[in-house]
């Protein structure tokens, strides 16, 4: 006997034997143990309460973790409460139904029966759905009822046969088109559950924030036929009491216009499942995918203040939409991807805060799910203000201080977790993805980790607008000294080569840049007419000057202390020469590059040399691969 044979007969034992058992149990007690069961059910099953959370949280952005929390035990009681009555329904049948089931808006089927033209129950898993056709078609309105075949055979007939008890008629997946059709033309009545994931066969449109795939069928089968659609929902009230509303039928859209029909008649059912789901957000179930085919995806770019790590971060995020696109038409998904970046920048109380959090998201997991007490803890008011109720599919960091921060919310929104640079303290199993230049990949790798040659860039390879030479100019930092005679060498010998075979020069320095350099700068630069942009960034940092500098140069001089700088260099697909030298992780990523072909460096005595040999003879460049690996694995993860 095979393990899905197995799990079927035990599966039929039991259920056969809680249904007896049950028989004999008041409904009140059953359905306070449904309650319990799904209390249990809750805690235990963590990686679909997970999904529930997530989604209640992206669909309701102004309810905090406390309210969200209250509604998804709601939800699991009422799965709890449903099971219970389902076990408990072979003993009580029609007679459960009339005491426990009150209909409302019986007299829109009389009316669409009189039209003689069928009509269709269009509904959701919504409240204990399961019954609701059983409720109506006890008062003699037989139908047919669609439902997926569930993995287990014996537990599906044991469904099915509670399903047609009251005289519906089950149809399951597979039933011919033809046969639905004539079953509305004789003027018969069908149920359809219409707020399940259509994949790539569904009609994308927007629901609970969100673009979700629909299953067009039954506004193709009204408009076809004439049959009416008559949106229908089940609510529980309190316990016991049930509320079935069947509503007018709508007004179908039909123009002629097959397509722009089913997607406006769609997302009118769509706005009108949300008035439900919105009014009781308990009732619904939000356990499972329902967004699993979107188009769209909400990345959080979690900032530490550093513009270049800002940079990278903001690159790896816009890679996102490539890598869903990619991946959308894989599974035959037309919709044109949709990212939503959003950034917010991480301030912590002080430093100690900052070092409990790290120690504290060494133990952050799925229990940490609407709670964040840690992170609120650690963070000022207006930062944990601007997170707190934020929904993302992905969050990104990079840089070790923002690493924790990244930890726990990855669990709170049952996101994806991507860091660049190494996120210290033994974090590496709590992210998806880590993002690591070659010079500080571990001599142990693990499947999480991505060794890129340089850091990811926001620039991609793109045509030279112009053939001048490109200054970017940093500045200190650990352990590093920018010195201004360097960078006065390093200028002479471009305006040199720049004079002698008439190209432009477009220059910049950084914020970290020294005001003694930046008026060094100024002075030979600024009225020199080969110099056709310059940028103080101190004084005024003018939005997109790297990508202008970059488009314009055949050649780029960068100094060495920066790898954001270089890797947008060589990303472009420039020329790229290093200046000066310096020591420690910049030295070991400058030599890794060099190696690879990727770079030039010199000393500031030699640029000119180093120039004039690109420019004259015109090597091949070597195109830097980063950028597509990184697409390549986010296309994985997505």
């Amino acid at each position: 006997m095979s393990k899905d044979s197995t799990i079927d007969f035990l599966g039929f034992i039991i259920v056969k034997a809680l249904s007896l058992i049950l028989s004999c149990v008041p409904l009140g007690l059953a359905l306070w143990i449904g309650r319990r069961a799904g209390d249990l059910v809750c805690f235990a099953n963590s990686k679909r309460r997970a999904i529930a959370y997530a989604n209640l949280k992206s669909a309701f952005p102004e309810k905090g973790a406390v309210e969200i929390k209250k509604i998804l035990r709601a939800h699991y009681e009422n799965l709890g409460m449903s099971v219970m009555e389902l076990l408990k329904f072979s003993t009580m049948r029609k007679r459960y139904l009339d005491k426990y089931v009150e209909i409302k808006g019986v007299k829109n089927i009389d009316g669409a029966i009189k039209r003689g033209k069928g009509l269709i129950f269009l509904t959701a898993h919504f409240g204990n759905w399961e019954i609701a056709s059983l409720a109506v078609s006890s008062r003699g309105y037989a139908m047919s009822v669609f439902a997926r075949e569930q993995k287990y055979s014996r537990l599906n007939d044991i469904l099915n046969k509670n399903r047609e008890m009251t005289g519906c008629r089950v149809v399951m997946k597979g039933f011919s088109i033809r046969g639905i059709i004539k079953t509305l033309k004789d003027n018969g009545m069908i149920a359809m559950l219409g707020d399940q994931d259509a994949g790539a066969n569904g009609v994308f449109v927007n629901f609970l924030n969100r673009p979700a795939s629909f299953a067009p069928g039954a506004v193709v089968f009204a408009l076809k036929t004439g049959a009416k659609t008559l949106p229908s929902f089940i609510r529980r009230i309190g316990n016991s009491k049930h509320l079935v509303e069947i509503n007018e039928s709508l007004e179908l859209i039909g123009t002629g216009e097959k397509d722009k029909d089913v997607k406006e008649n769609l997302e009118a059912i769509s706005r009108i499942m949300e008035d439900y789901i919105k009014k009781f957000p308990d009732q619904w179930l939000w356990s499972h995918k329902r967004w699993k085919s979107t188009p769209q995806r909400t990345v959080l770019v979690l900032s530490d203040g550093k513009p270049g790590h800002l940079n990278q971060a903001m690159a790896v995020s816009e890679m996102v939409k490539e890598a869903l696109g990619s991946r959308l038409k894989a599974r035959g998904i037309e919709e044109k991807p949709i990212v939503k970046i959003e950034v917010v920048e991480i301030n912590f109380k002080n430093r100690l805060m900052k070092i409990f959090l790290d120690l504290a998201s060494v133990f952050a997991g799925k229990r940490c799910q609407g709670c964040l007490r840690c992170v609120k803890f650690c963070l000022k008011k207006d930062t944990f203000g601007r997170i707190k109720n934020k929904y993302a599919d992905i969050v990104i960091s990079c840089g070790a201080s923002t690493a924790g921060v990244n930890s726990f919310l990855k669990y709170e929104n049952n996101a994806k977790a991507i860091a660049i640079m190494k996120p210290g303290l033994g974090r590496s199993k709590k992210f998806d993805l880590i993002i690591l230049p070659r010079h500080d990949a571990p001599q142990k790798s693990r499947p999480s980790i991505l060794i890129t040659e340089a850091a990811p860039s926001r620039l991609k390879d793109e045509g030279l607008k112009s053939k001048g030479i490109g200054l970017l100019i940093g500045g200190d930092a650990k352990n590093f000294k920018l010195q201004k005679d360097t960078v006065e060498k390093t200028i002479d010998a471009v305006l040199k080569i720049s004079g002698e075979i008439d190209c432009d020069i477009f220059a910049t320095t950084s914020r970290r840049t020294s005001i003694e350099i930046d008026r060094s700068v100024k002075d030979r630069l600024s009225n020199n007419k080969k110099c056709k942009l310059i940028v103080i960034a101190n004084e005024k940092n003018r939005a997109g000057a790297m990508q202008e500098i970059l488009s314009r140069s055949e050649v780029v001089i960068v100094s060495p202390e920066s790898i954001s700088m270089i890797s947008e260099a060589v990303s472009s697909g420039r020329y790229v020469v290093v200046f000066g030298t310096c020591q420690g992780k910049y030295a070991k990523n400058i030599k890794n590059l060099e190696t690879q072909g990727f770079i030039k460096t010199a000393a500031a005595g030699d640029i000119y040399n180093v120039i004039k040999t690109l420019l004259t003879q015109h090597p091949p460049i070597k195109k830097l691969g980063d950028r597509e690996k990184i697409i390549k694995r986010l296309e994985g993860m997505i």
